[in-house]
Formats: structure tokens, sequence, C-alpha cells
């Protein structure tokens, strides 16, 4: 049985939620549920952290591309944050990339967060 370990926190108006195991299609909802309730909880600047995220297939790809509909709604962001080489390749080839920023990082992720927040507010 797949299992997909989940833990959210805040850092400086961020949504951090931390993603362990893999994401897959028998896990792909939970992490769906669970994006969706911290969005409301906690607003709309989300951080995935994929340190512990160790595979993602087409099922994964589909709930990153939702919550970043999600918080765009909101009027918020996405980022992803600290992917393995096997996610990278897995995010770039669908040009995922290109609309979601991947940090190396959390700490990076934050940092880039709070200056777009900080840029839309004063915009």
């Amino acid at each position: 049985m797949h299992r997909l370990g989940l833990s959210t926190r805040v850092e400086n108006h961020s949504v951090i939620v931390s993603v362990e195991g893999d994401l897959d299609i028998a896990t792909a909802d939970d992490l769906h549920e669970h994006v969706l309730s911290a969005i409301d909880k906690h607003g709309p600047w989300l951080i995935l952290d994929l340190t512990g995220l160790e595979f993602m297939d087409s099922s994964g790809l589909n709930v990153v591309i939702n919550a970043y509909r999600s918080v765009k709604e909101h009027g918020g962001s996405l980022a992803l944050a600290a992917p393995n080489e096997r996610v990278t390749k897995v995010v770039r080839l669908v040009g995922l990339h290109r609309q979601v920023p991947v940090h190396n990082s959390v700490s990076a992720a934050v940092n880039a967060m709070e200056l777009l927040e900080s840029k839309q507010q004063a915009g």
C-alpha cells in the first residue's frame, strides 16, 4: 500500500505543504484534499516542499496543476521546492516549470514567495 506523508506549516505568510513518499494514482486525492484545506485555512501562497517526494506520476502532476489553478483563483501563487532529479524530469517534461517556479530549497522558495507577495500587494 502506498502512503503519502503530508504536513503543513506556515512561514512568512507562505503555506508550506511537505510531501513525502510516492505521489501517484493511489495517493493523489490525499494531496489534493490536503492542499485545498491548507489554502482555505492559511491562504493562497503555497509552497510544495518535495524534499521527501520519491516519485510522481501524471496523477500527481494533475494535483499540482489543480493546486496552481486554486491558488491563482484566490490571488496567490504556487512554488515547488527541492524536488529530486526524477521529479524534476517529470515537471520539466510537461513544461510545468514554465508556470510554476521550482526552487532548490524551501528557504529559497519562501524568499521568492515573500517577494512576489509584496510586489502584488504594492501593485
